[in-house]
């Protein structure tokens, strides 16, 4: 204990000396007491305390870093890109090229009328696009996603490095898209891989050098999908106008959190959003208008899981990256209760929504292209069903973070229910005391009833009241009206999977730990996580880099060099830097990683032999294997010889 004191106490002193006295402090840290340095190594803290003695140095500015070559091209992530409102209905009021998302004008418009910013935020389910009455429009230019909003940074950072070395807004493109449209429509109302394609030949003609790209999350499918779109038409583009790749954070194979928003709505990224996320979730909207609103997001939808059991694994197949089946039912539905494979959540969501265009523009099954790029657009998107551009000249970089939860399977059950009073108006400027809208937590029926049944033969009996179950909104005039509908679902023995909600009450119990890291396996709230980034986890980030496209000729003709380079997170305390510090490795903010933006730096100078080798720190050379032995049957056909083409490609219409 006095050991503890001592060392939180000499602490404090050397943050005391450096913000405020100014005492002199030593140069190195390693001259500060040992309790003192086991402290700042254990929380991250001693770059935090470096860059307080010695100041901050831009990597840009140091007298080592290289100088500028390549025009740079970043497609930004899911949710990176500003939007604009070009029209709108009243309800938004005067908001003409306002931003809808990003900056502080969103800010004011989710504030004052959520219901409204929701309804210009989400697309047509069935054509994919705008609804009736609103136009909404991704913003251009490097402001689009240098900063989300006043001090938050996304790729600002690097834009300011890349002029350090020389860079002028003339030599980077930031190709800002509308990243709520399925790719196809991406082309189609915008023209958004034609504009693409002029851009970076203009910048290839007029410096005399091949363009190398940045792909962040999203954006690396975004370029997958681009690449395959451009070799159509233009067969050796690619191998023409690219020297290099950078993957950065790739969700190549897919991530879990989409997963879960198409289910049931619920989005754990959500959180991050702070008031937004909770207008989301608690106040403006119902389960299903969130489900919806995740729907008719085609391009969320490219990030669904791809491969199924192949890839992700199961109880049946076996364990692959994480000894959990990724989503697991305690309801009897029209399958008892279980585990519930990714192949049979999407072919049950194909029945319920085969007109949805989220739900038909992608491929995620499995598909030998036999060394070919796919000509069928839902297959763009996907590594395992089109190979790479015959581009021998092309260099792939796969940059992404480690060492941090990421959320990867769920347990679902009958948790659907939330209530409301009916006849309130909703703001989200109200008294917090009051609280006369907001929907309830998430119940079980027999919870349902029990708290509802306080208000029969009080003065609020005869009002009316509001049940979300998920799959719909119901309103009844009474509140004993709503009981009794709710008894007699509860008299049923079976249910629909509209009832399916993440069951946050369930933990693993008390020393179940399959793997022995505290993390995988380990059930919490309903949600159990594996290694990744924060975000996307391990095995969409790294498998297609350190194994499918080298173990697989089918996927990668023209042996395209790939190498990996992974990120241990070092996120300094919340306190100390809410985003992480500079070595963090988490999903958005690896962007502004020290380390990171040297080696972007390097790549647009085409200064790249430290790079062109390995660092992997996880396990993905152990469970990449796994996966490649099961994905031999569907690409084994180039390496044996004369094998028929297995495809677990979905039977769904193109999307034009």
């Amino acid at each position: 204990m006095k050991q503890r004191v001592y060392t939180l106490g000499s602490v404090a002193v050397v943050f005391i000396a450096i913000r405020w006295v100014h005492v002199p402090l030593p140069e190195d840290h390693e001259a500060l007491p040992d309790p003192v340095q086991a402290f700042f190594k254990r929380h991250n803290l001693t770059d935090t305390f470096d860059a307080a003695v010695h100041g901050t140095t831009r990597p840009g500015e140091s007298p080592d870093a290289p100088r500028k070559r390549h025009p740079v091209v970043i497609v930004p992530g899911i949710i990176s890109c500003g939007l604009e409102v070009w029209k709108s209905k009243p309800c938004l009021g005067k908001f003409f090229r306002r931003r809808l998302w990003g900056g502080t004008d969103m800010a004011g418009a989710a504030i004052s009328n959520a219901s409204c910013w929701l309804e210009h935020l989400a697309l047509n389910l069935t054509s994919g696009l705008d609804p009736d009455h609103v136009r909404v429009r991704a913003a251009h230019g490097l402001q689009a996603a240098d900063y989300f909003v006043p001090g938050y940074w996304l790729w600002g950072k690097v834009i300011e490095n890349l002029g350090d070395i020389g860079y002028t807004e003339e030599d980077i493109l930031l190709e800002c898209y509308d990243w709520r449209l399925a790719y196809p429509l991406l082309e189609k109302r915008d023209g958004y891989f034609s504009k693409m394609r002029h851009n970076i030949e203009h910048a290839v003609k007029h410096s005399g050098e091949k363009a190398v790209v940045f792909g962040h999350s999203m954006g690396a499918v975004v370029w997958l999908y681009f690449m395959n779109w451009v070799e159509q038409s233009f067969p050796g583009w690619v191998d023409g106008h690219i020297a290099s790749f950078a993957n950065v954070g790739g969700a190549l194979l897919g991530a879990f959190g989409p997963l879960a928003a198409y289910l049931s709505g619920e989005m754990e990224a959500t959180a991050n959003l702070g008031p937004f996320g909770d207008a989301i979730d608690r106040y403006m909207i119902s389960w299903n208008r969130a489900r919806s609103l995740y729907w008719s997001f085609g391009g969320l939808a490219s990030l669904l899981p791809i491969g199924g059991d192949a890839v992700w694994g199961s109880s049946d197949s076996g364990w692959t990256d994480t000894p959990a089946d990724s989503i697991e039912s305690t309801l009897t539905t029209e399958l008892p209760a279980g585990p519930r494979k990714l192949e049979y959540l999407y072919e049950l969501a194909r029945r319920k929504f085969s007109n949805y265009f989220s739900m038909t523009a992608y491929n995620r099954g499995i598909k030998n292209p036999r060394g070919k790029m796919s000509d069928d657009n839902r297959d763009f998107a996907n590594p395992l069903a089109s190979a790479l551009p015959f581009a021998p000249k092309l260099k792939i970089f796969c940059l992404y973070g480690v060492g941090i939860p990421t959320e990867r399977a769920y347990k679902y059950s009958l948790k659907p229910l939330r209530w409301m009073w009916g006849d309130t108006t909703a703001h989200l400027l109200i008294d917090p005391s009051q609280n006369p809208f907001l929907w309830s937590s998430s119940l079980n029926i027999n919870d349902a009833i029990a708290e509802l049944n306080q208000y029969v033969a009080t003065e609020h009996e005869n009002r009316p009241i509001r049940l979300d179950k998920g799959d719909a909104v119901h309103d009844f005039p009474t509140v004993s009206a709503g009981v009794e509908f709710l008894s007699t679902i509860a008299s049923h023995t079976t249910d629909s999977e509209d009832w399916l909600r993440i069951d946050h009450n369930f933990a693993s119990e008390a020393g179940v730990d399959p793997w022995g890291n505290n993390i995988d396996g380990v059930f919490k709230s309903g949600v159990s996580r594996t290694d990744g980034d924060g975000t996307v986890p391990l095995l969409s980030l790294g498998y297609m880099c350190s194994n499918g496209w080298r173990d697989f000729p089918e996927l990668n003709p023209a042996n395209v060099s790939v190498w990996t380079k992974e990120t241990q997170d070092h996120s300094a305390l919340v306190l100390v830097d809410p985003r992480g510090g500079p070595a963090t490795a988490k999903h958005v903010e690896i962007i502004g990683n020290v380390e990171f933006i040297n080696d972007v730096l390097h790549i647009a100078a085409g200064v790249t032999s430290h790079l062109e080798q390995d660092r992997f720190i996880s396990n993905i050379t152990k469970i990449g294997p796994i996966v490649t032995e099961r994905l031999r049957k569907y690409f084994g056909s180039m390496r044996e010889g004369g094998q028929e083409d297995c495809s677990e490609e979905m039977t769904v219409e193109k999307a034009e």
